[in-house]
Parts: C-alpha cells; sequence; structure tokens
C-alpha cells in the first residue's frame, strides 16, 4: 500500500515540477504561480479556519470532567474509549482536525477562479432594477460570498456533529441516567446553534440578491411570486433565525431548552410554508394565469439583460433592410459570384489525397482542411489550407510517435473557387497559388495528436520545448507520461515538446476561459499559426436567460449553462515552435478586464496582433448559432418593440432556418412508408469517398426532420463572413417558407467582433425553399442521381442569389474514383439557371457573360462527363426528382397556383411511378440473389448529398 501512494504522489509531483517548466517555456510561468498560489492560500487559510473551529471545539470536550460512570453498557464503551485516546488525545484532536480542515480546505481551493474575479472585479456601470446594484456585484462578488456563507454554515454543522459524538465517547453526554450533561455540554451547545442561526440569517439575507436568477417565474429573473411572497418571506426567515439566536441564549440563562425548540419548530414551519410550499402554489395558481400583465416587469428587464448578456444589444447588433430587388445585369455587379466554393472540402480532400503535398506523400491524411480567404494576385479569394497529419497513430513504434515522425510539411493550397479543365480540384503549389509558408519550417503542433515529441534543438530552433539534458528531468517526464522509455531512449541533447494538441495548449495556459475546439490555420508571414476562439462565460448575469445551447456539439465549448458571452479573446499558436499568445479581441468586456488585472502579463491587446493574422479572424459559427437562436426570441427593432404580451405570444418571433420546410411551416413532417436515404457518406470520419456511390438505408417510416441551418463562411467582398438565415416562428405558412433576416458576423481589419441583421422580410427564399427549386431543376435537366455540394447564399448589390453545385465521377480511365464538378445551379428572382461551371450558369440564368471563369483554361470546355441518359435512370435518382417536384408542388400551392401545382404533382406521380416499376423489377431480379429494393411515394426522404 506505502509503495502505491509513493508511486501516486511522485507521479503528481513529477507533473507538477514538469508543468512549472512547460509554463516557463511559454514564457507565462508568472500565470502558473498565481494560480498555484491562489489555491494554497485560499486552501491554508480556510482550512486552517475550519481545523481550529473543530480543534477548539474537542479541546473543549478534553476539559470537560465526565459524568460519574455507573456499569451499563454505554459506560463500558466510553470506557473503552477513554483509555485507547487517554495517551494520544492531543494526537487524537489534531489528526481529527488536520483532516477536517484539509477537506473544508480543499472546497475553497477549488473555487480560485470565483476569488480572483471577487479581488479583480470592476464595475459593468450598469445597474440592476429590482437592488440598483452594479451588475459586478452579481457577476464578480456574489457567487464566492454565497459559497463562503454556505461554507461557513456547512463547517459548524459538521463541527456541531462531531462535537456531540466526541461528547458521548468522552461521558459527558448520557442517553440515560438521573443527570444527561453537564453545564460545559450546554454552553457549548448553545454557542454552536447560536453560530448557525447566525450565518442561517446571513445566508437568507443575501439570498434575496439571488432571486435575479431565480426560474420559478414565466422568465429568468425576479418574477411576481419572487417579489411578492419570496421575498418577503426571506426577510421574514432573516428576523426568525435572529429571534431563535437570542431565544437559544435566554434559554441558556434560564437553564431550559423549551424557548429555543419551539423557536426552531416555528422556523422550520415557516421556511416550509412561506419559502416553499405557498410560492409554487402561488406561481401555479396566480401567476401562471397571464404571465405577461403579472409578470411584465420582470420579463421587461429580461429583454433587456438577455440581449446585454448575448451581446445583441443595439451597441453590439444593427439591424439593416435588404430590398430583395431583381437582379439587372447590365447594372448589378456579378463578380461576387467568382467567390463561390464550386469545390466542396471533401471533393478537395480527395485531391490532396490523390497527389503528392509539398514534401509530402500522395495518399497522406489530412487533419484539417479550412475554407480561408487570401489575397491572390491582387484579389481576394478562397482556398483550403489543408494541413497533414502529425499522429501516426497509436500501433507506431516508440520512435516513429515520439522522435522520428512527429512533424508534418507545409500546409497544400487548393483553390475553392477554381477547377482544372477536367472540372477537377487541383492540389497545387503553382505560382498564382502558393503561399510563402516554406520559411515557417515543420509542423510540430496540430488538431489532431496528443503525444509528446522528443526532438533535437536544430530540428526546432526556438520551439517551447523544454531540455531532458540531466536524469532528473528524464525521469520526471518518465514518471509524467508514464513511460520507461524516456529514460532509454533519450539523451542529454534532447528536448521534449509537450501539449501539441493546440486547443489543449490554450486550455492549460488560460484554465478560466472557454476555449472553441474548431481551431483553424492561418498564414502569416510565411509561418503557419493555429487561431483558437476563447469566450468569458457566466452564469450569474442579473435576470438574463440562460442560453439555448441545444443544437451545438457535445464537444463544443459553449456546451454548458451560461446567461453571459463574449467573445473576448483570440489565442494565436505558432504551429512550428508552440509559443502561444493571447488577444485581448473585446477590451469592453468587464469579465475579461478581471482576468486581465489578475494575470497582466497574459494578454495583448488587438492591435498588436499582426495585420495578416488579423484579416483572417473569423465569427465563431458556434457563437454565431447561439445568439441567433436567443435572437429570434429576444429581438427588437422598429417592427417589433418590446412588449411583454407580444413576448408572450411570440408575435414577431424568429427561428433559425431549418433544412426541410412542409405546408405548415418549418415544423417536421412524418410521411408513413417505407424510405430510401441516399447519402453520399464524403465526411472525413467516413469510410468511403465522395466517389464511391451512394449508399442506401432502408427505414419503415421516414421523418422529415427540419434540422436547422448551421451557420456557413462565404466571403462578401475582402471579407469573410459567417451567415446565418432565419426565418418566421409564426404567421402564415408561406411566411415561413421564406427568409426573414439574414445574421451576418465578421471581424473588422482592427480585430473587432461585428453584428449585422440583414431584414429580408420574405423577399428572398429561405434555404430549404431554395434548395427545391434548384434540386428540381437539376433532376429536370441530368438524369441520374448527382453528390450535390454546399448550398451558398451570395450577395449581389441589394439582393441575394442561391448557388448549388454538384459533382459526378470524373472521365477517363486514369480518373477513376476521383470526383469532378458536376455543375452549378444558380437561383435568383425566382429563377434557375443551369451550366457546367458558375459563369455558364450565371449565363444561362441571365443571359449575358458575367466576366469571370472559374475554370482553369484547358483543352476545350468543361470535360466534365454528362449524366447518364434514361436507360440509366435508377429507381433511387427517379425517387429524388419525384421528391423535389413535389416540393415545387408544395410551394406553388403555398404561393396560390393551384394549376401550376396540379401539374407538378402529376409529373411527381410519374416519375414515382416509373420508379416504382424499375424498383419491382429489381426485386423481381433480386429474388435469385437474395437482394430487394424498396422505394417510396413522393413525401418520403431521399438526400443525396456531399458533406460540406
Amino acid at each position: 500500500m506505502a509503495v502505491i501512494v509513493l508511486a501516486v504522489l511522485a507521479r503528481w509531483f513529477a507533473r507538477l515540477v514538469t508543468d512549472g517548466w512547460w509554463f516557463e517555456a511559454l514564457g507565462q510561468r508568472a500565470v502558473l504561480s498565481k494560480i498555484s498560489r491562489t489555491r494554497i492560500e485560499l486552501g491554508l487559510v480556510f482550512g486552517l479556519v475550519a481545523a481550529t473551529v473543530l480543534y477548539g471545539c474537542l479541546l473543549v470536550v478534553h476539559r470537560t470532567p465526565p459524568i460519574e460512570q455507573t456499569f451499563g453498557p454505554e459506560d463500558q464503551l466510553v470506557a473503552r474509549y477513554q483509555i485507547v485516546v487517554a495517551e494520544r488525545g492531543l494526537a487524537v484532536r489534531m489528526g481529527t482536525a488536520g483532516l477536517f480542515g484539509l477537506v473544508a480546505g480543499l472546497a475553497v481551493a477549488a473555487r480560485w477562479s470565483d476569488w480572483l474575479l471577487l479581488r479583480n472585479a470592476v464595475s459593468f456601470k450598469q445597474f440592476d432594477a429590482v437592488y440598483h446594484k452594479d451588475y459586478g456585484f452579481y457577476v464578480f462578488q456574489l457567487p464566492f460570498l454565497s459559497f463562503v456563507i454556505e461554507w461557513a454554515f456547512t463547517v459548524v454543522l459538521a463541527a456541531t456533529f462531531v462535537t456531540l459524538a466526541a461528547h458521548y465517547l468522552s461521558g459527558t453526554i448520557r442517553l440515560a441516567g438521573p443527570r444527561r450533561a453537564v453545564s460545559t455540554v450546554r454552553v457549548q451547545l448553545s454557542i454552536l446553534v447560536v453560530v448557525l442561526a447566525l450565518l442561517r440569517a446571513v445566508a437568507y439575507w443575501f439570498h434575496r440578491y439571488e432571486l435575479v436568477w431565480s426560474t420559478r417565474g414565466y422568465v429568468r429573473g425576479l418574477g411576481y411570486t419572487d417579489e411578492h411572497h419570496v421575498r418577503p418571506a426571506l426577510l421574514l426567515l432573516v428576523l426568525i433565525a435572529l429571534t431563535t439566536a437570542a431565544l437559544v441564549v435566554v434559554g441558556l440563562r434560564q437553564r431550559s431548552w423549551r424557548l429555543p425548540m419551539v423557536a426552531a419548530a416555528s422556523w422550520a414551519v415557516v421556511a416550509l410554508m412561506a419559502g416553499t410550499i405557498f410560492p409554487a402554489v402561488v406561481q401555479r395558481v396566480v401567476a401562471h394565469d397571464d404571465p405577461a400583465r403579472r409578470e411584465s416587469d420582470v420579463i421587461y428587464r429580461n429583454l433587456r439583460a438577455t440581449r446585454l448578456a448575448m451581446g445583441l444589444d443595439g451597441t453590439r447588433l444593427q439591424t439593416d433592410a435588404v430590398s430583395g430587388a431583381a437582379v439587372v445585369p447590365d447594372e448589378t455587379d456579378l463578380s461576387p459570384l467568382a467567390d463561390v466554393r464550386v469545390v466542396s472540402p471533401d471533393v478537395a480532400r480527395a485531391a490532396v489525397a490523390a497527389r503528392a503535398t509539398a514534401g509530402g506523400a500522395a495518399g497522406s491524411s489530412v487533419v484539417t482542411l479550412e475554407p480561408s480567404r487570401y489575397v491572390i494576385d491582387g484579389r481576394a479569394e478562397q482556398v483550403y489550407l489543408a494541413i497533414p497529419s502529425i499522429d501516426p497513430g497509436s500501433g507506431a513504434s516508440w520512435k516513429v510517435r515520439h522522435e522520428l515522425d512527429v512533424s508534418a510539411p507545409p500546409p497544400t493550397v487548393v483553390p475553392a473557387s477554381l477547377v482544372a479543365s477536367d472540372g477537377q480540384a487541383e492540389a497545387t503549389s503553382s505560382e498564382r497559388t502558393t503561399l510563402p509558408v516554406a520559411a515557417g519550417g515543420k509542423i510540430f503542433l496540430s488538431t489532431d495528436t496528443r503525444a509528446y515529441a522528443v526532438v533535437k534543438e536544430s530540428d526546432a530552433p526556438g520551439a517551447t520545448s523544454v531540455s531532458l539534458a540531466s536524469f532528473s528531468r528524464r525521469l520526471a517526464f518518465a514518471l509524467r507520461f508514464g513511460d520507461l522509455a524516456v529514460l532509454q531512449q533519450t539523451g542529454g541533447a534532447d528536448r521534449v515538446l509537450y501539449v501539441r494538441q493546440v486547443v489543449d495548449r490554450v486550455r492549460k495556459l488560460a484554465p478560466f476561459l472557454a476555449v472553441d475546439d474548431d481551431a483553424y490555420p492561418v498564414v502569416a508571414d510565411g509561418r503557419v499559426v493555429w487561431v483558437v476562439d476563447a469566450y468569458t462565460l457566466s452564469d450569474r448575469f442579473p435576470a438574463a436567460e440562460r442560453a439555448d445551447v441545444g443544437a451545438l456539439d457535445a464537444a463544443s465549448a459553449l456546451k454548458r449553462p451560461f446567461n453571459y458571452v463574449r467573445n473576448s479573446a483570440k489565442a494565436v499558436v505558432d504551429a512550428h515552435t508552440g509559443q502561444v499568445t493571447l488577444y485581448a479581441t473585446d477590451q469592453a468586456d468587464p469579465v475579461l478586464t478581471a482576468w486581465r488585472t489578475a494575470f497582466p502579463t497574459l494578454f495583448d491587446t488587438a492591435s498588436a496582433m499582426p495585420f495578416e493574422v488579423r484579416s483572417h479572424l473569423r465569427y465563431p459559427s458556434d457563437l454565431l448559432r447561439v445568439q441567433t437562436t436567443m435572437w429570434g426570441t429576444y429581438r427588437t427593432d422598429q417592427q417589433r418593440q418590446d412588449d411583454a404580451a407580444g413576448f408572450a405570444a411570440s408575435t414577431g418571433a424568429w427561428a433559425v432556418a431549418p433544412t426541410e420546410t412542409t405546408v405548415a411551416g418549418v415544423q417536421p413532417a412524418t410521411t408513413a412508408g417505407t424510405a430510401v436515404s441516399t447519402t453520399a457518406r464524403a465526411s472525413s470520419g467516413s469510410s468511403s469517398s465522395p466517389t464511391a456511390g451512394p449508399t442506401t438505408s432502408v427505414s419503415g417510416s421516414s421523418t422529415r426532420a427540419a434540422v436547422p441551418v448551421s451557420p456557413s463562411y462565404a466571403l462578401w467582398g475582402t471579407t469573410m463572413v459567417a451567415v446565418q438565415p432565419m426565418v418566421s416562428k409564426s404567421g402564415p405558412a408561406v411566411a415561413k417558407e421564406d427568409m426573414a433576416a439574414l445574421v451576418v458576423g465578421w471581424f473588422d481589419s482592427d480585430g473587432n467582433a461585428k453584428l449585422r441583421v440583414l431584414r429580408a422580410d420574405g423577399a428572398i427564399p429561405s434555404p430549404a425553399t431554395a434548395r427545391s427549386q434548384l434540386q428540381a431543376e437539376i433532376f429536370a435537366r441530368n438524369a441520374g442521381t448527382p453528390l450535390f455540394g454546399e448550398q451558398q447564399l451570395v450577395r449581389l448589390d441589394e439582393t441575394f442569389a442561391w448557388v448549388l453545385p454538384w459533382y459526378g465521377p470524373a472521365a477517363g480511365a486514369a480518373n477513376v474514383g476521383k470526383p469532378a464538378l458536376g455543375g452549378v445551379a444558380v437561383l435568383a428572382d425566382g429563377k434557375v439557371g443551369i451550366g457546367r461551371s458558375v459563369e455558364a450558369a450565371v449565363e444561362d440564368r441571365f443571359g449575358v457573360d458575367p466576366g469571370f471563369t472559374t475554370v482553369k483554361p484547358g483543352a476545350g470546355s468543361v470535360a466534365v462527363p454528362p449524366g447518364p441518359n434514361d436507360s440509366e435512370e435508377t429507381s433511387v435518382s427517379l425517387m429524388a426528382r419525384a421528391q423535389a417536384m413535389f416540393d415545387l408542388a408544395r410551394r406553388s400551392e403555398l404561393d396560390g397556383d393551384s394549376a401550376k401545382a396540379i401539374d407538378q404533382l402529376k409529373q411527381a406521380y410519374d416519375l414515382a411511378t416509373r420508379a416504382n416499376r424499375l424498383a419491382e423489377a429489381g426485386a423481381k431480379d433480386g429474388a435469385a440473389t437474395g437482394s430487394t429494393t424498396t422505394t417510396t411515394a413522393p413525401g418520403a426522404t431521399t438526400t443525396t448529398s456531399v458533406n460540406a
């Protein structure tokens, strides 16, 4: 047992020491020192207080003479205890108090972040409407104060029970006999009860302030029931607790427990009735009836506080209108269509894997492939940066995993808006798309590895690595990693680079920030750096609603309870050296200001960020999703003023646009029968490629789930913006089929976050409506089942156009298994244009040459093979066309064009009939081989897509 304890302590000490070396290598030893010193000081001070309280109680027990012994079983137990403890009384008291203080101190040490916020609190310069206190009191001070009060009550209560047990074992308390306790016991217990009552009174007083976080009412905040019943009840409980303390003192003088017992019983009854049962009844019966009228004040406070806490107040969010005017080819600038990503991420990934990268081998895996904006030939264009993997896998040998294959070559560049003459994406290093990254050297940090790396100083100059020059250092790292090979395989000239996963590195350096898991690479000054978003969060903003994070991934940094958020910092991690620099991008955030005060050497100003990095900052998609979800309910503008009745009825509310629409609006439609779902699995984590063909899954029923559309990135001018479409949550069904607004987020050239709402008011079709129209036209002109790419929204002056590319297998025996651009569809002003390239689709739609090209010059036109003819149609492709036509029929019905809807329904029926015939023929042919094919009628879900 002793060996196990020694081994655990040795690993703990080794981790502590190596953490110090890690922070020192980053030049941030002061951060670790501040956190460690704060935890130790809190643990020692509060642990000493708790230990002193208990030791004092036990000392009183020790000095209290026992009641005269009799000869019952109880006295035998007391006698045995006194025999055992008689010679070890001091050690027992100190050991018990020390263990008690250790546990109590550790509980407070874990709240080091709350203590630092309390010590470095700043003003929000805004006050709540109930208690007229600065918001900083609730965010910085009240959480730690409330915790300390509850901690003190728990410590005294635990000390009281230990004291009772000690008195019993010491013989100063008897359960039977003429004399039950000595007078010292009564005095000591009375003092403890008085302290408990006083602490409870203080807790009730501070609990009044905590009502601003109440969830009892219609919205979060101090509501009708809290204002009229709970708050007065808390004041009453303060009075009762103080009265109980006074009666205990009186009872002590009278040597009677009768009055204190009556006060305690009254206290319990009032706490139960006035503090719990009665408010619940009032909330259920009274406040629940017509909440807009009874809780109008708290709703108004909640509206304002939520918008401020979520960064959606008028100072941060501006609203503009979009006219939705028709596109006039001779007057409208069509050049933004040249920036459409005609290459999906999965097609780009396949192109990287098909050819050798700069310094890498063909077929090498790609850890990340992000769309970025770079100035090429004097014009901002979109490209993909493909970062090769640096993790050889857990099955590799120690040398391969930790010493030989520990770095990656510079990234490969894939144009996102340009394809070769045969329609294929190009992983290229030509002069046009080369980015000067060779100067940066090898990439040692990435998002895919947590393995440590043993490197030579010459291989990683300036890297934030730690020397392995001495045996003691190698032993410390062997204990940290649990790997004795560090002792056997390394020497004095080696250095170790650890915590190489970029997100883990930022989280370790700044554990008080919520760090986004989506790091993206940027090429700046000839080097590759990783940019990581960091948030300041709080769940203690008064009267603000908690964020709706249901649509976020489980791994998201925002997948937690909070009602205040700011993207207040950006971390820039050098991929070559591991150096981390934190930049304060929201210097108006009081929470970040408090942390900057606590750690003055950790943050740089946003203006100190290199311009090349600053120009590539992008608005976090998870933050935009949270903000738009909340804005849909809490939005306000000239057409929707703050109104409790309108808020309660969701009048004018918006919702994130869904991927599917129905006649009833954004709700999903369920269709009985058997569904065929055709999906091209081309994501990085799947086993099939975009050209491996669709996979078909059969189920007994299909639910067309209205999955919210995720925010997407687009190049508007020279700025990369994040766009989130919104639709109406209420009103006529036709309104839900069109766009209510676009919420756009971006960073300006100074590194400041910007948010803007572009009101469309139905002038632009929603993503689902546009997709139905685009797919229907594609199916009508091209037989077969194409693999769809990313649907994108392009801004054309005061209006917008939807663009949808699709893909197919490349032509030629040498290109088997490679995807190529099959064509592009453009939707504007309700009409669709289709072509083999963006410029061809634009010309088909508007009848003019757009003046740009998205296809590299080659022999002839784009050599993309046409879709299969009618003889090559399958039941799946026919059902996909039938579904698209059925969606158009629903749209025509909503628009009031019944004749057109009937014609489209007939076409959908004909296509479905042909699909069923092919399915029946396939079933007969497959009877001999045991295979079956199943189709459905229009209305079931048939989806074919390339994940983009």
